[in-house]
């Protein structure tokens, strides 16, 4: 493939008003303007991928020359996608990261969606760490992040993205990334989180009955029948066991299930406790027998216990995978009841898993899994059962205060406050500058345990903010950890923020750190950021552009704030607002701004724009390639130019390529499965939709967003039709809400069926 490593996106982008293709109605206008040399407010308003932004870059380019960057500023910041986060949903607590949580809200090129039914967890005004309601998930693509990594942990975030940092005064404010420097220390905490024993739901899983030459009995190979339990410490400490050392396996028509678990040779008494707790919590039949292991497979040098229940099985092949469709070593994950547990149950359940640690309970531990994402949950769920966790390559550790460990790393105040009280010559019973010689001197260590921050802080006669300020941080289960590297890295993808009303703050990383809500939609950030550069003088020129992407997110409140930094700074700054619904913007702002109105790409459009890119790459396109980017990125240009150099990648670009590259479901695939399952034959419908989830790697959220565009094409009534939108409705929320991909889908399937049967 011919061309440079850049992002086409940028590399193909318009410089100048004259390149931009379509939205003539404005360019028209804006280019009347750039020759007077004056512009006014204005509002941007369309769906995303339409060239609002890349319009703001080409006027500035335009009225400022060379001066452009340093007279037009764009606010947005957020974190990668990767980014791992604890929410709260409908009362269930998992460990995610954004872009699968993303996946769950964002449907098509929106830039921000509304999340009233989701928390995350963050910190509240009393230092207090707890959930709190999410309004807003955003996102947006950047250039460029930082990877910084820091003792027990990394994260990746947009250079103006904020991380919460304790000041000289000892209060949390907040510090974009990219002013930060290796030394600096970050926030974090381990506290033990309340929560309660959840009932495991067993019931759910069983399939009691069969169908038979059109009756209905009961499955005559149930023979144990789980009903729905209340987890304990035993339970906790066999699920543990289970991540460890357990596997399971069910045929594709979902029977037959076995459960098994391997430990050492030496390990008798553990197999037998883990088969008295079958026998007793469940009711199940196990046996014991001796098994081979390692590469000599001649050597019986293991202990396998076996229950062949399917109901059990489902229940490990539904909860311990993350809903991944391989389910091995590689994709095992603490299951999401465990976070919503008590102590004792989140601690037996560690200890469970001591089958895959070395080091003693009690004093250091050491996890190792071939899953990542298991290794972060094991970090995550013993900061929240008070434990000093950390990550480490392919280790996740737990630390207890020793004699050999006399500190933890969660256990460190920062020192600076402290050391500005003795500058400013507080008064002391002691010789503060002897207790904090370590950190005065020398090396100057920036930080100092809890338990001496308390006792020198004490030594105080008189009481102050600063004294106050730590001595509230020293009380609460928070600390701070040192970073240990920083480095920019190229990047050309989503970053993605939560906005969490009354904190602006939330955990996240492999550890948590405290992050501060960066999306810029709050009144702070109208009267802090957006102000101080509203007032600067511009360089060059007789003004300066600010560019509010997604500002249709902005609150009230804050839309009031920057009504009146528009009329104020007028004389020096405009402002470009960029909206999908123009509807969300206070009537004050919008009568103050000269209103665009951009549309959608056409076809003639789209092609127009990707004939400039295959003709300057040198590029072989298929027509019907062309064709298919035009339908899958439905007018967003940015999306089909992505599309486009991805494709550009596996060498000629051919309508299979576009599909296989984008992950999405073929319309001929899903129209043949559909019109399959209408003509009754279901069972040829369900081999081509497993063939789609497992052979080609789809995703069901992508196979019913291709069925309900199909819907409109099937031969059938208009009250059917009806009938089946509903359904593929009801069944998209199931995927949503965590059902099984296979099972879910099969069952609408079936739906289908059943309207043909009607209708005839």
């Amino acid at each position: 493939m011919a061309g440079d490593a850049q992002v086409w996106t940028e590399k193909y982008r318009p410089k100048s008003l004259s390149e931009v293709i379509n939205q003539k109605h404005v360019t028209e206008r804006l280019k009347a303007w750039t020759k007077s040399g004056n512009i006014p407010n204005m509002l941007f308003a369309g769906p995303a991928g339409v060239g609002k932004t890349t319009m703001a870059v080409c006027l500035a380019r335009d009225l400022f020359g060379s001066h452009w960057r340093e007279n037009f500023s764009e606010f947005n910041a957020s974190v990668t996608p990767d980014t791992p986060i604890l929410v709260r949903k409908n009362g269930r607590i998992s460990r995610t990261n954004f872009g699968r949580l993303a996946n769950g809200y964002f449907r098509g090129n929106e830039k921000y969606v509304k999340a009233d039914d989701l928390e995350v967890l963050s910190l509240d005004e009393n230092y207090r760490v707890k959930f709190k309601p999410v309004s807003l998930i955003s996102r947006h693509r950047v250039k460029n992040v930082v990877n910084i990594k820091y003792e027990g942990g990394s994260i990746r975030t947009s250079l103006n993205h904020s991380v919460i940092v304790v000041d000289r005064e000892g209060k949390l404010t907040s510090k974009e990334a990219g002013n930060l420097r290796k030394g600096d220390l970050l926030i974090t905490f381990r506290d033990d989180i309340a929560g309660k024993p959840p009932v495991l739901e067993f019931e759910q899983l069983e399939k009691p009955m069969v169908v038979w030459h059109n009756s209905t009995f009961r499955n005559p190979k149930i023979k144990t029948s789980i009903k729905n339990t209340e987890l304990n410490s035993d339970i906790s400490w066999l699920m543990g066991m289970y991540l460890a050392e357990g596997c399971t396996s069910i045929r594709s028509s979902g029977t037959s299930g076995v459960v098994i678990f391997t430990v050492s040779h030496e390990e008798r008494e553990v197999a037998e406790r883990i088969g008295g707790i079958l026998e007793d919590k469940f009711g199940l039949q196990y046996s014991i027998n001796k098994a081979s292991s390692g590469f000599d497979r001649s050597r019986m040098t293991s202990i396998q216990v076996r229950t062949c229940n399917t109901q059990f099985s489902r229940f490990f092949y539904n909860n311990f995978y993350g809903g991944m469709g391989l389910r091995d070593a590689t994709t095992k994950r603490v299951p999401d009841f465990m976070f919503s547990s008590d102590f004792n149950n989140k601690e037996s359940f560690l200890k469970g898993y001591m089958g895959d640690a070395c080091g003693e309970w009690g004093s250091y531990v050491r996890y190792s899994s071939r899953s990542l994402d298991n290794l972060i949950d094991i970090a995550w769920l013993g900061r929240i059962s008070g434990l000093d966790t950390s990550l480490f390559g392919t280790e996740a550790r737990i630390i207890w205060k020793m004699p050999s460990f006399s500190w933890l790393k969660t256990d460190f105040v920062p020192v600076e406050p402290i050391i500005e009280m003795i500058k400013t010559k507080r008064i002391s019973k002691n010789n503060p500058r002897y207790a904090l010689r370590h950190q005065m001197y020398s090396k100057k260590c920036p930080r100092i345990s809890k338990q001496a921050a308390k006792a020198l802080l004490n030594s105080f006669e008189t009481t102050d903010k600063i004294k106050a300020n730590i001595l509230r941080f020293i009380e609460s289960s928070l600390s701070v950890v040192k970073i240990t590297g920083i480095q920019k890295e190229e990047y050309s993808d989503y970053v993605y923020d939560v906005s969490v009303p009354g904190t602006e703050m939330f955990w996240g990383g492999t550890t948590p750190i405290l992050l501060h809500n960066s999306d810029e939609r709050g009144i702070d950030v109208v009267r802090g950021r957006i102000k101080d550069y509203a007032m600067m003088k511009p360089l060059g020129a007789d003004f300066k552009i600010v560019f509010l992407d997604e500002a249709d997110a902005l609150t009230p409140e804050a839309q009031q704030a920057l009504r009146r930094t528009i009329e104020k700074f007028s004389s020096v700054c405009r402002f470009i607002f960029s909206v999908n619904f123009s509807g969300r913007i206070i009537e004050p702002i919008q009568s103050r701004c000269a209103v665009f109105r951009f549309h959608g790409f056409s076809k003639e459009h789209v092609s127009e724009y990707l004939d400039r890119i295959v003709s300057g790459e040198k590029l072989h396109a298929d027509a019907d390639a062309m064709e298919a980017i035009h339908e899958v990125s439905e007018g967003d240009l940015r999306k089909a130019t992505n599309i486009l150099q991805t494709a550009a990648a596996m060498g000629k670009i051919t309508r299979e390529v576009v599909y296989e590259v984008v992950s999405q479901a073929k319309p001929g695939d899903v129209a043949k499965m559909l019109n399959l399952a209408v003509g009754g034959k279901f069972a040829e419908a369900r081999k081509l939709l497993l063939d789609m989830l497992f052979r080609q790697g789809l995703s069901g959220e992508d196979i019913i967003r291709e069925i309900h565009k199909q819907i409109f094409s099937l031969d059938i009534s208009e009250s059917g039709r009806a009938r089946l939108l509903e359904k593929t409705g009801e069944f998209e929320f199931r995927l949503n809400q965590g059902g099984s991909d296979d099972i879910q889908l099969e069952a609408l399937l079936a739906q289908f069926g059943a309207a043909k049967a009607k209708q005839t």
